[in-house]
Protein backbone atom coordinates (compact mmCIF):
# COMPACT_ATOMS: atom_id res chain seq x y z
CA UNK A 1 0.00 0.00 0.00
CA UNK A 2 0.94 3.69 -0.08
CA UNK A 3 2.69 4.36 3.22
CA UNK A 4 3.52 8.05 2.90
CA UNK A 5 3.56 10.92 0.40
CA UNK A 6 5.70 14.04 0.70
CA UNK A 7 5.16 17.11 -1.50
CA UNK A 8 7.23 20.29 -1.77
CA UNK A 9 6.60 23.44 -3.80
CA UNK A 10 3.71 22.08 -5.85
CA UNK A 11 0.77 24.36 -6.81
CA UNK A 12 -0.49 25.57 -3.39
CA UNK A 13 1.59 23.19 -1.28
CA UNK A 14 4.72 24.56 0.34
CA UNK A 15 5.84 21.47 2.22
CA UNK A 16 3.60 18.58 3.20
CA UNK A 17 3.99 14.98 4.35
CA UNK A 18 0.98 12.69 4.71
CA UNK A 19 1.23 9.26 6.34
CA UNK A 20 -1.43 6.86 5.13
CA UNK A 21 -2.95 3.87 6.86
CA UNK A 22 -4.76 0.80 5.63
CA UNK A 23 -8.51 0.58 5.28
CA UNK A 24 -10.68 3.47 4.13
CA UNK A 25 -9.12 6.93 4.30
CA UNK A 26 -11.41 9.91 3.73
CA UNK A 27 -10.13 13.28 2.46
CA UNK A 28 -12.46 16.24 2.86
CA UNK A 29 -12.14 20.00 2.78
CA UNK A 30 -13.55 23.02 1.05
CA UNK A 31 -13.33 23.28 -2.72
CA UNK A 32 -9.90 24.50 -3.83
CA UNK A 33 -8.20 23.55 -0.57
CA UNK A 34 -5.82 21.14 -2.29
CA UNK A 35 -7.44 17.71 -2.42
CA UNK A 36 -7.06 17.45 -6.18
CA UNK A 37 -3.52 18.78 -5.85
CA UNK A 38 -2.68 15.72 -3.76
CA UNK A 39 -4.12 13.51 -6.50
CA UNK A 40 -1.97 15.35 -9.03
CA UNK A 41 1.11 14.75 -6.89
CA UNK A 42 0.20 11.08 -6.58
CA UNK A 43 -0.12 10.79 -10.36
CA UNK A 44 3.32 12.36 -10.79
CA UNK A 45 4.98 9.99 -8.32
CA UNK A 46 3.43 7.13 -10.33
CA UNK A 47 5.06 8.33 -13.54
CA UNK A 48 2.57 10.84 -14.91
CA UNK A 49 3.71 13.60 -17.27
CA UNK A 50 4.98 16.70 -15.42
CA UNK A 51 4.12 20.31 -16.19
CA UNK A 52 6.45 23.11 -15.00
CA UNK A 53 3.40 25.39 -14.70
CA UNK A 54 2.40 23.38 -11.62
CA UNK A 55 5.57 24.42 -9.73
CA UNK A 56 4.56 26.63 -6.81
CA UNK A 57 4.76 30.32 -7.61
CA UNK A 58 8.03 31.92 -6.55
CA UNK A 59 9.99 28.64 -6.55
CA UNK A 60 11.98 26.79 -9.23
CA UNK A 61 11.44 23.11 -8.41
CA UNK A 62 8.72 20.72 -7.26
CA UNK A 63 9.76 17.66 -5.27
CA UNK A 64 7.86 14.50 -4.35
CA UNK A 65 8.63 11.37 -2.38
CA UNK A 66 6.49 8.33 -1.66
CA UNK A 67 7.03 5.09 0.26
CA UNK A 68 5.18 1.93 -0.77
CA UNK A 69 5.06 -1.40 1.06
CA UNK A 70 3.07 -3.96 -1.00
CA UNK A 71 2.43 -7.31 0.64
CA UNK A 72 4.89 -10.10 -0.07
CA UNK A 73 3.87 -12.15 -3.07
CA UNK A 74 2.27 -9.22 -4.87
CA UNK A 75 3.08 -9.25 -8.64
CA UNK A 76 4.92 -5.93 -8.37
CA UNK A 77 7.79 -7.64 -6.50
CA UNK A 78 8.33 -10.09 -9.35
CA UNK A 79 8.31 -7.23 -11.86
CA UNK A 80 10.77 -5.17 -9.80
CA UNK A 81 13.08 -8.15 -9.33
CA UNK A 82 13.13 -8.81 -13.08
CA UNK A 83 14.03 -5.16 -13.65
CA UNK A 84 16.84 -5.28 -11.08
CA UNK A 85 15.05 -2.85 -8.77
CA UNK A 86 14.33 -5.22 -5.88
CA UNK A 87 15.66 -8.38 -4.31
CA UNK A 88 14.37 -11.16 -2.10
CA UNK A 89 13.47 -9.95 1.38
CA UNK A 90 12.59 -6.35 0.42
CA UNK A 91 9.45 -5.09 2.13
CA UNK A 92 9.15 -1.51 0.91
CA UNK A 93 10.60 0.95 -1.58
CA UNK A 94 10.92 4.69 -2.01
CA UNK A 95 10.14 6.74 -5.12
CA UNK A 96 11.50 10.27 -5.54
CA UNK A 97 10.69 12.78 -8.26
CA UNK A 98 11.62 16.37 -8.99
CA UNK A 99 11.23 18.72 -11.95
CA UNK A 100 12.03 22.38 -12.54
CA UNK A 101 11.50 25.27 -14.92
CA UNK A 102 14.68 24.40 -16.83
CA UNK A 103 13.13 21.17 -18.10
CA UNK A 104 15.01 18.83 -15.76
CA UNK A 105 12.80 15.93 -14.66
CA UNK A 106 14.30 13.20 -12.43
CA UNK A 107 12.74 10.02 -11.06
CA UNK A 108 14.62 7.79 -8.63
CA UNK A 109 13.58 4.36 -7.41
CA UNK A 110 15.38 3.55 -4.14
CA UNK A 111 18.00 6.10 -5.18
CA UNK A 112 18.47 4.64 -8.69
CA UNK A 113 17.48 6.96 -11.52
CA UNK A 114 14.92 5.41 -13.89
CA UNK A 115 12.93 6.47 -16.96
CA UNK A 116 9.46 7.94 -16.53
CA UNK A 117 7.92 5.24 -18.71
CA UNK A 118 9.29 2.51 -16.42
CA UNK A 119 7.88 4.27 -13.34
CA UNK A 120 4.56 4.57 -15.13
CA UNK A 121 4.61 0.81 -15.71
CA UNK A 122 5.46 0.16 -12.06
CA UNK A 123 2.64 2.49 -11.06
CA UNK A 124 0.05 0.31 -12.79
CA UNK A 125 0.79 -2.38 -10.19
CA UNK A 126 0.42 -0.02 -7.23
CA UNK A 127 -2.42 2.47 -7.51
CA UNK A 128 -5.62 2.99 -9.50
CA UNK A 129 -7.11 6.46 -9.53
CA UNK A 130 -10.81 6.72 -10.40
CA UNK A 131 -13.03 9.73 -10.71
CA UNK A 132 -15.18 11.73 -13.09
CA UNK A 133 -12.16 12.70 -15.16
CA UNK A 134 -9.83 9.76 -14.48
CA UNK A 135 -11.73 6.85 -15.96
CA UNK A 136 -10.10 6.53 -19.36
CA UNK A 137 -9.18 2.94 -18.50
CA UNK A 138 -12.87 2.02 -18.29
CA UNK A 139 -13.37 3.31 -21.83
CA UNK A 140 -10.59 1.15 -23.29
CA UNK A 141 -12.03 -2.10 -24.75
CA UNK A 142 -8.65 -3.78 -24.25
CA UNK A 143 -9.11 -3.31 -20.50
CA UNK A 144 -12.64 -4.66 -20.77
CA UNK A 145 -11.19 -7.90 -22.14
CA UNK A 146 -8.60 -8.13 -19.37
CA UNK A 147 -11.12 -7.39 -16.62
CA UNK A 148 -13.53 -9.98 -17.98
CA UNK A 149 -10.76 -12.58 -17.99
CA UNK A 150 -9.87 -11.70 -14.40
CA UNK A 151 -13.48 -12.09 -13.34
CA UNK A 152 -13.68 -15.45 -15.13
CA UNK A 153 -10.65 -16.77 -13.27
CA UNK A 154 -10.03 -19.30 -16.07
CA UNK A 155 -7.76 -22.31 -15.71
CA UNK A 156 -4.20 -21.38 -16.81
CA UNK A 157 -4.24 -23.91 -19.66
CA UNK A 158 -7.18 -22.08 -21.31
CA UNK A 159 -4.96 -19.07 -22.01
CA UNK A 160 -1.79 -21.12 -22.48
CA UNK A 161 -3.33 -23.23 -25.24
CA UNK A 162 -4.34 -20.12 -27.18
CA UNK A 163 -0.92 -18.54 -26.71
CA UNK A 164 1.03 -21.65 -27.71
CA UNK A 165 -1.12 -22.39 -30.75
CA UNK A 166 -0.69 -18.79 -31.94
CA UNK A 167 3.06 -19.15 -31.41
CA UNK A 168 2.98 -22.16 -33.76
CA UNK A 169 0.94 -20.23 -36.33
CA UNK A 170 3.50 -17.43 -36.31
CA UNK A 171 6.40 -19.89 -36.34
CA UNK A 172 5.18 -21.89 -39.35
CA UNK A 173 4.08 -18.74 -41.17
CA UNK A 174 7.57 -17.32 -40.77
CA UNK A 175 9.29 -20.57 -41.72
CA UNK A 176 7.07 -20.91 -44.81
CA UNK A 177 7.90 -17.38 -45.95
CA UNK A 178 11.59 -17.94 -45.28
CA UNK A 179 11.53 -21.18 -47.28
CA UNK A 180 9.79 -19.51 -50.21
CA UNK A 181 12.27 -16.65 -50.14
CA UNK A 182 15.20 -19.06 -49.94
CA UNK A 183 14.02 -21.16 -52.88
CA UNK A 184 13.30 -18.09 -54.99
CA UNK A 185 16.78 -16.75 -54.28
CA UNK A 186 18.58 -20.02 -55.01
CA UNK A 187 16.84 -21.17 -58.13
CA UNK A 188 18.57 -20.92 -61.54
CA UNK A 189 22.20 -19.82 -61.64
CA UNK A 190 22.62 -19.50 -57.90
CA UNK A 191 21.50 -23.09 -57.34
CA UNK A 192 23.65 -24.32 -60.24
CA UNK A 193 26.69 -22.59 -58.80
CA UNK A 194 26.16 -24.26 -55.41
CA UNK A 195 25.68 -27.67 -57.08
CA UNK A 196 28.92 -27.22 -59.08
CA UNK A 197 30.98 -26.37 -56.00
CA UNK A 198 29.51 -29.26 -54.01
CA UNK A 199 30.29 -31.56 -56.95
CA UNK A 200 33.93 -30.43 -56.79
CA UNK A 201 34.02 -31.37 -53.13
CA UNK A 202 32.28 -34.68 -53.84
CA UNK A 203 34.85 -35.53 -56.54
CA UNK A 204 37.56 -35.85 -53.90
CA UNK A 205 35.36 -37.68 -51.37
CA UNK A 206 34.76 -34.70 -49.07
CA UNK A 207 33.30 -35.55 -45.66
CA UNK A 208 33.53 -34.38 -42.05
CA UNK A 209 37.20 -34.18 -40.99
CA UNK A 210 38.35 -34.96 -44.56
CA UNK A 211 40.72 -32.00 -45.00
CA UNK A 212 42.50 -32.51 -41.68
CA UNK A 213 42.90 -36.23 -42.40
CA UNK A 214 44.18 -35.55 -45.96
CA UNK A 215 46.69 -32.97 -44.74
CA UNK A 216 48.02 -35.36 -42.08
CA UNK A 217 48.26 -38.25 -44.58
CA UNK A 218 50.03 -36.07 -47.14
CA UNK A 219 52.48 -34.89 -44.50
CA UNK A 220 53.33 -38.51 -43.52
CA UNK A 221 53.74 -39.61 -47.16
CA UNK A 222 55.88 -36.61 -47.97
CA UNK A 223 58.12 -37.25 -44.97
CA UNK A 224 58.57 -40.91 -45.99
CA UNK A 225 59.41 -39.88 -49.57
CA UNK A 226 61.98 -37.37 -48.41
CA UNK A 227 63.55 -39.97 -46.07
CA UNK A 228 63.77 -42.56 -48.87
CA UNK A 229 65.35 -40.03 -51.19
CA UNK A 230 67.87 -39.10 -48.48
CA UNK A 231 68.90 -42.76 -47.99
CA UNK A 232 69.29 -43.25 -51.77
CA UNK A 233 71.49 -40.17 -51.90
CA UNK A 234 73.67 -41.51 -49.04
CA UNK A 235 74.05 -44.90 -50.74
CA UNK A 236 75.00 -43.20 -53.98
CA UNK A 237 77.68 -41.22 -52.21
CA UNK A 238 79.06 -44.44 -50.71
CA UNK A 239 79.24 -46.69 -53.82
CA UNK A 240 79.49 -44.36 -56.82
CA UNK A 241 82.72 -44.17 -58.86
CA UNK A 242 84.02 -41.38 -56.71
CA UNK A 243 82.15 -42.50 -53.64
CA UNK A 244 83.53 -43.16 -50.19
CA UNK A 245 84.07 -46.95 -50.62
CA UNK A 246 85.96 -46.62 -53.92
CA UNK A 247 88.02 -43.70 -52.69
CA UNK A 248 89.00 -45.46 -49.46
CA UNK A 249 89.74 -48.73 -51.36
CA UNK A 250 92.06 -46.87 -53.76
CA UNK A 251 93.79 -45.10 -50.89
CA UNK A 252 94.41 -48.41 -49.09
CA UNK A 253 95.77 -50.01 -52.29
CA UNK A 254 98.07 -47.09 -53.01
CA UNK A 255 99.48 -47.14 -49.48
CA UNK A 256 99.96 -50.91 -49.41
CA UNK A 257 101.73 -51.04 -52.79
CA UNK A 258 104.29 -48.37 -51.98
CA UNK A 259 107.62 -50.16 -51.11
CA UNK A 260 109.38 -47.01 -50.06
CA UNK A 261 107.33 -46.35 -46.93
CA UNK A 262 108.59 -46.86 -43.42
CA UNK A 263 106.12 -49.45 -42.15
CA UNK A 264 106.51 -48.39 -38.59
CA UNK A 265 105.73 -44.73 -39.35
CA UNK A 266 102.61 -45.41 -41.46
CA UNK A 267 101.25 -48.22 -39.28
CA UNK A 268 98.59 -45.94 -37.69
CA UNK A 269 97.67 -44.46 -41.05
CA UNK A 270 97.15 -47.89 -42.56
CA UNK A 271 95.02 -48.81 -39.56
CA UNK A 272 92.77 -45.76 -39.95
CA UNK A 273 92.36 -46.18 -43.70
CA UNK A 274 91.57 -49.86 -43.37
CA UNK A 275 89.10 -49.19 -40.51
CA UNK A 276 87.42 -46.43 -42.52
CA UNK A 277 87.06 -48.73 -45.51
CA UNK A 278 85.63 -51.47 -43.32
CA UNK A 279 83.10 -49.08 -41.75
CA UNK A 280 82.17 -47.66 -45.15
CA UNK A 281 81.49 -51.17 -46.47
CA UNK A 282 79.44 -51.97 -43.32
CA UNK A 283 77.50 -48.72 -43.88
CA UNK A 284 76.72 -49.87 -47.41
CA UNK A 285 75.50 -53.21 -46.11
CA UNK A 286 73.34 -51.42 -43.51
CA UNK A 287 71.93 -49.13 -46.16
CA UNK A 288 70.86 -52.13 -48.26
CA UNK A 289 69.01 -53.46 -45.17
CA UNK A 290 67.35 -50.11 -44.29
CA UNK A 291 66.41 -48.70 -47.70
CA UNK A 292 63.73 -51.32 -48.50
CA UNK A 293 61.91 -50.31 -45.29
CA UNK A 294 61.54 -46.75 -46.59
CA UNK A 295 60.71 -47.48 -50.17
CA UNK A 296 57.33 -45.80 -50.96
CA UNK A 297 54.71 -45.93 -53.66
CA UNK A 298 54.53 -42.37 -54.94
CA UNK A 299 51.01 -42.72 -56.37
CA UNK A 300 49.27 -41.94 -53.02
CA UNK A 301 51.37 -38.78 -52.76
CA UNK A 302 50.29 -37.68 -56.19
CA UNK A 303 46.64 -38.53 -55.37
CA UNK A 304 46.77 -36.59 -52.10
CA UNK A 305 48.40 -33.66 -53.88
CA UNK A 306 45.69 -33.67 -56.57
CA UNK A 307 43.01 -33.53 -53.89
CA UNK A 308 44.77 -30.68 -52.11
CA UNK A 309 45.04 -28.87 -55.44
CA UNK A 310 41.26 -29.21 -55.89
CA UNK A 311 40.68 -27.77 -52.43
CA UNK A 312 43.06 -24.89 -53.02
CA UNK A 313 41.32 -24.20 -56.32
CA UNK A 314 37.92 -24.07 -54.61
CA UNK A 315 39.31 -21.73 -51.97
CA UNK A 316 40.83 -19.42 -54.59
CA UNK A 317 37.79 -19.36 -56.88
CA UNK A 318 35.42 -18.60 -54.01
CA UNK A 319 37.77 -16.36 -52.03
CA UNK A 320 37.60 -18.61 -48.97
CA UNK A 321 40.46 -19.09 -46.51
CA UNK A 322 41.77 -22.65 -46.76
CA UNK A 323 41.16 -23.41 -43.08
CA UNK A 324 37.50 -22.40 -43.51
CA UNK A 325 36.80 -24.78 -46.39
CA UNK A 326 35.20 -27.42 -44.16
CA UNK A 327 32.61 -24.95 -42.93
CA UNK A 328 32.08 -23.67 -46.48
CA UNK A 329 31.44 -27.22 -47.74
CA UNK A 330 29.09 -28.00 -44.84
CA UNK A 331 27.15 -24.77 -45.43
CA UNK A 332 26.81 -25.35 -49.19
CA UNK A 333 25.91 -29.03 -48.76
CA UNK A 334 23.05 -28.10 -46.44
CA UNK A 335 21.92 -25.40 -48.87
CA UNK A 336 21.96 -27.87 -51.76
CA UNK A 337 20.00 -30.42 -49.72
CA UNK A 338 17.51 -27.68 -48.79
CA UNK A 339 17.13 -26.74 -52.47
CA UNK A 340 16.59 -30.37 -53.52
CA UNK A 341 14.06 -30.95 -50.70
CA UNK A 342 12.48 -27.49 -51.07
CA UNK A 343 9.16 -28.45 -52.57
CA UNK A 344 8.66 -31.28 -50.10
CA UNK A 345 9.47 -28.92 -47.21
CA UNK A 346 7.02 -26.32 -48.52
CA UNK A 347 4.27 -28.90 -48.59
CA UNK A 348 5.15 -30.04 -45.06
CA UNK A 349 5.13 -26.46 -43.70
CA UNK A 350 1.80 -25.73 -45.36
CA UNK A 351 0.30 -28.76 -43.63
CA UNK A 352 1.81 -27.73 -40.29
CA UNK A 353 0.46 -24.19 -40.70
CA UNK A 354 -3.03 -25.43 -41.49
CA UNK A 355 -2.91 -27.66 -38.41
CA UNK A 356 -1.65 -24.80 -36.21
CA UNK A 357 -4.41 -22.49 -37.44
CA UNK A 358 -7.02 -25.14 -36.73
CA UNK A 359 -5.58 -25.57 -33.22
CA UNK A 360 -5.72 -21.80 -32.66
CA UNK A 361 -9.33 -21.59 -33.83
CA UNK A 362 -10.28 -24.49 -31.56
CA UNK A 363 -8.60 -23.10 -28.44
CA UNK A 364 -9.71 -19.52 -29.14
CA UNK A 365 -13.30 -20.78 -29.52
CA UNK A 366 -13.03 -22.60 -26.18
CA UNK A 367 -11.80 -19.36 -24.59
CA UNK A 368 -14.62 -17.47 -26.30
CA UNK A 369 -17.21 -19.84 -24.82
CA UNK A 370 -15.71 -19.39 -21.35
CA UNK A 371 -15.75 -15.61 -21.79
CA UNK A 372 -19.41 -15.61 -22.80
CA UNK A 373 -20.27 -17.53 -19.64
CA UNK A 374 -18.11 -15.19 -17.55
CA UNK A 375 -19.72 -12.17 -19.25
CA UNK A 376 -23.19 -13.28 -18.07
CA UNK A 377 -21.96 -13.66 -14.50
CA UNK A 378 -20.11 -10.33 -14.52
CA UNK A 379 -23.07 -8.53 -16.10
CA UNK A 380 -25.41 -9.90 -13.43
CA UNK A 381 -23.03 -9.14 -10.54
CA UNK A 382 -22.40 -5.54 -11.60
CA UNK A 383 -26.07 -4.88 -12.40
CA UNK A 384 -26.96 -6.02 -8.88
CA UNK A 385 -24.48 -3.47 -7.51
CA UNK A 386 -26.09 -0.53 -9.35
CA UNK A 387 -29.47 0.08 -7.62
CA UNK A 388 -27.99 1.00 -4.20
CA UNK A 389 -25.73 3.46 -6.01
CA UNK A 390 -28.81 5.41 -7.20
CA UNK A 391 -28.68 3.74 -10.60
CA UNK A 392 -31.88 1.76 -9.94
CA UNK A 393 -32.97 1.49 -13.55
CA UNK A 394 -29.51 1.00 -15.02
CA UNK A 395 -28.37 -2.30 -16.44
CA UNK A 396 -24.85 -3.42 -17.19
CA UNK A 397 -24.03 -5.88 -19.96
CA UNK A 398 -20.69 -7.29 -21.05
CA UNK A 399 -20.84 -7.94 -24.80
CA UNK A 400 -18.49 -10.61 -26.15
CA UNK A 401 -18.14 -10.92 -29.92
CA UNK A 402 -16.25 -13.69 -31.67
CA UNK A 403 -14.35 -12.31 -34.67
CA UNK A 404 -12.08 -14.93 -36.26
CA UNK A 405 -11.35 -12.49 -39.08
CA UNK A 406 -9.73 -9.94 -36.76
CA UNK A 407 -5.93 -10.00 -36.24
CA UNK A 408 -5.19 -12.97 -34.02
CA UNK A 409 -3.59 -12.34 -30.64
CA UNK A 410 -2.54 -14.39 -27.63
CA UNK A 411 -5.84 -13.29 -26.08
CA UNK A 412 -7.90 -14.93 -28.79
CA UNK A 413 -10.21 -13.31 -31.33
CA UNK A 414 -12.84 -11.73 -29.09
CA UNK A 415 -13.92 -8.13 -28.84
CA UNK A 416 -15.29 -7.27 -25.40
CA UNK A 417 -17.23 -4.10 -24.71
CA UNK A 418 -18.75 -2.94 -21.44
CA UNK A 419 -22.19 -1.54 -22.25
CA UNK A 420 -25.02 -0.12 -20.22
CA UNK A 421 -28.40 1.49 -20.45
CA UNK A 422 -29.63 3.97 -17.91
CA UNK A 423 -33.32 3.26 -18.44
CA UNK A 424 -35.40 0.26 -19.57
CA UNK A 425 -36.33 0.25 -23.24
CA UNK A 426 -33.23 2.14 -24.28
CA UNK A 427 -30.60 0.30 -26.33
CA UNK A 428 -27.40 -0.80 -24.70
CA UNK A 429 -24.39 1.26 -25.77
CA UNK A 430 -20.72 1.46 -24.72
CA UNK A 431 -20.28 2.96 -21.27
CA UNK A 432 -18.28 5.88 -22.64
CA UNK A 433 -21.34 6.89 -24.70
CA UNK A 434 -23.91 6.05 -22.06
CA UNK A 435 -22.87 7.25 -18.64
CA UNK A 436 -22.19 10.74 -17.34
CA UNK A 437 -19.09 11.43 -15.29
CA UNK A 438 -20.83 10.76 -11.98
CA UNK A 439 -22.58 7.67 -13.28
CA UNK A 440 -19.35 6.30 -14.65
CA UNK A 441 -17.61 6.85 -11.32
CA UNK A 442 -20.29 4.76 -9.61
CA UNK A 443 -20.05 2.07 -12.27
CA UNK A 444 -16.31 1.97 -11.63
CA UNK A 445 -17.08 1.45 -7.95
CA UNK A 446 -19.48 -1.39 -8.74
CA UNK A 447 -16.89 -2.94 -11.06
CA UNK A 448 -14.11 -2.66 -8.48
CA UNK A 449 -16.26 -4.27 -5.77
CA UNK A 450 -16.56 -7.32 -8.03
CA UNK A 451 -13.09 -7.38 -9.61
CA UNK A 452 -11.01 -6.50 -6.58
CA UNK A 453 -11.59 -10.03 -5.33
CA UNK A 454 -9.26 -11.28 -8.06
CA UNK A 455 -7.28 -8.17 -9.07
CA UNK A 456 -6.05 -6.94 -5.66
CA UNK A 457 -4.54 -3.57 -6.59
CA UNK A 458 -2.85 -2.41 -3.35
CA UNK A 459 -4.29 1.12 -3.40
CA UNK A 460 -7.52 2.45 -4.93
CA UNK A 461 -8.25 6.17 -5.11
CA UNK A 462 -11.74 7.54 -5.79
CA UNK A 463 -12.21 11.21 -6.57
CA UNK A 464 -15.75 12.41 -5.79
CA UNK A 465 -17.31 9.08 -6.69
CA UNK A 466 -20.45 10.30 -4.88
CA UNK A 467 -21.15 13.23 -7.21
CA UNK A 468 -24.85 13.89 -7.70
CA UNK A 469 -26.16 11.58 -4.96
CA UNK A 470 -27.02 11.90 -1.32
CA UNK A 471 -28.93 10.30 1.52
CA UNK A 472 -29.29 6.48 1.39
CA UNK A 473 -27.57 6.27 -2.04
CA UNK A 474 -24.53 8.09 -0.72
CA UNK A 475 -24.55 5.84 2.34
CA UNK A 476 -24.60 2.80 0.02
CA UNK A 477 -21.60 4.20 -1.86
CA UNK A 478 -19.84 4.63 1.46
CA UNK A 479 -20.69 1.07 2.49
CA UNK A 480 -19.21 -0.33 -0.74
CA UNK A 481 -16.09 1.74 -0.33
CA UNK A 482 -15.78 0.39 3.20
CA UNK A 483 -16.30 -3.14 1.87
CA UNK A 484 -13.47 -2.65 -0.63
CA UNK A 485 -11.28 -1.24 2.12
CA UNK A 486 -11.49 -4.42 4.19
CA UNK A 487 -8.82 -5.98 1.95
CA UNK A 488 -7.45 -2.97 0.09
CA UNK A 489 -6.19 0.48 0.93
CA UNK A 490 -8.86 2.90 -0.34
CA UNK A 491 -8.48 6.69 -0.46
CA UNK A 492 -11.60 8.74 -1.16
CA UNK A 493 -12.01 12.44 -1.85
CA UNK A 494 -15.59 13.31 -1.03
CA UNK A 495 -18.08 16.07 -0.28
CA UNK A 496 -20.64 13.57 0.99
CA UNK A 497 -21.13 13.32 4.77
CA UNK A 498 -22.56 9.82 4.33
CA UNK A 499 -19.37 8.66 2.58
CA UNK A 500 -17.10 10.54 4.98
CA UNK A 501 -18.71 8.83 7.98
CA UNK A 502 -17.60 5.41 6.68
CA UNK A 503 -13.86 6.13 6.90
CA UNK A 504 -11.38 4.42 9.19
CA UNK A 505 -9.17 7.50 8.92
CA UNK A 506 -10.34 11.02 8.15
CA UNK A 507 -7.90 13.58 6.70
CA UNK A 508 -8.91 17.21 6.42
CA UNK A 509 -7.37 19.38 3.70
CA UNK A 510 -7.37 23.11 4.36
CA UNK A 511 -5.77 26.23 2.94
CA UNK A 512 -4.65 29.50 4.39
CA UNK A 513 -3.50 32.77 2.88
CA UNK A 514 -0.80 35.15 4.13
CA UNK A 515 -0.79 38.33 2.04
CA UNK A 516 -0.18 36.99 -1.51
CA UNK A 517 0.74 33.39 -0.59
CA UNK A 518 -1.79 30.56 -0.26
CA UNK A 519 -0.76 27.17 1.15
CA UNK A 520 -2.48 23.85 1.81
CA UNK A 521 -2.28 21.66 4.90
CA UNK A 522 -3.53 18.16 5.80
CA UNK A 523 -4.47 17.01 9.30
CA UNK A 524 -5.84 13.74 10.63
CA UNK A 525 -9.04 14.36 12.54
CA UNK A 526 -9.87 13.06 15.99
CA UNK A 527 -13.36 11.66 16.63
CA UNK A 528 -14.60 15.03 17.87
CA UNK A 529 -13.09 16.81 14.90
CA UNK A 530 -14.68 14.25 12.55
CA UNK A 531 -18.06 14.98 14.07
CA UNK A 532 -17.49 18.71 13.52
CA UNK A 533 -16.36 18.18 9.91
CA UNK A 534 -19.26 15.90 8.99
CA UNK A 535 -21.62 18.31 10.73
CA UNK A 536 -20.21 21.12 8.56
CA UNK A 537 -20.68 18.94 5.46
CA UNK A 538 -24.33 18.44 6.48
CA UNK A 539 -25.24 21.99 7.46
CA UNK A 540 -22.60 24.27 5.98
CA UNK A 541 -20.61 26.72 8.06
CA UNK A 542 -23.47 27.28 10.52
CA UNK A 543 -23.49 23.94 12.29
CA UNK A 544 -26.20 23.22 14.83
CA UNK A 545 -26.81 20.72 17.57
CA UNK A 546 -29.06 18.91 15.12
CA UNK A 547 -26.26 18.65 12.52
CA UNK A 548 -23.87 17.52 15.25
CA UNK A 549 -26.33 14.80 16.29
CA UNK A 550 -26.84 13.81 12.67
CA UNK A 551 -23.08 13.54 12.22
CA UNK A 552 -22.81 11.33 15.31
CA UNK A 553 -25.65 9.19 13.95
CA UNK A 554 -23.94 8.74 10.56
CA UNK A 555 -20.72 7.61 12.21
CA UNK A 556 -22.65 5.23 14.45
CA UNK A 557 -24.54 3.81 11.45
CA UNK A 558 -21.25 3.26 9.65
CA UNK A 559 -19.86 1.36 12.64
CA UNK A 560 -23.02 -0.76 12.84
CA UNK A 561 -22.78 -1.57 9.12
CA UNK A 562 -19.23 -2.79 9.64
CA UNK A 563 -20.24 -4.93 12.61
CA UNK A 564 -23.15 -6.41 10.64
CA UNK A 565 -20.92 -7.20 7.69
CA UNK A 566 -18.31 -8.83 9.89
CA UNK A 567 -20.97 -10.96 11.56
CA UNK A 568 -22.12 -12.41 8.24
CA UNK A 569 -20.53 -15.70 7.08
CA UNK A 570 -17.82 -15.31 4.47
CA UNK A 571 -19.06 -15.53 0.89
CA UNK A 572 -17.28 -17.89 -1.49
CA UNK A 573 -15.00 -16.17 -3.99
Amino acid sequence: MLKSLSIEQFVLIDKLTVNFKGGLTILTGETGAGKSIMLGAMSLILGGVSNPKSIRQGTNESRFEAVFNPIQGHPVWKFLTEKGLAQAGDTEFKVFRSFNHDGQDIIKFNGKEIERELMEEIGTYLVEIHGQFANQSLMDPHNHLLWLDMSGNFEPEIMTNVSESLHNVKRYTQELEEEKTFLAKHKGREGQKIAKIVAQFDSIGMEEGFIEKLQEEYKILLTAKETSESFQSILSKLISGDGAVTTLSNANNTLNKNPNLDEEKVADLKHYLKSSLDYARKAVDEMYDVIPQYEIDTDPIFEARKKLDVLESIATENKIEFDKLSGFWSHLSKKLARIKNGQARLAELKDLLVSAKNDYRKHASILSERRMAAAKNLSKAITEELPPLKLEKAQFEVVVEEKPEMPWTELGFNEVVFTARMNPGMPFSPIAETASGGEMARMILALKVILQKVQATPTLVFDEVDTGIGGPAAAAVGDRLALLAENTQVLVITHSPQVASRGNTHLHVSKKSDTDITTSAVNELTHEQRVDEISRMLAGDNTTSESQAAAERLISEAQQAVAKRQAQPAQPA
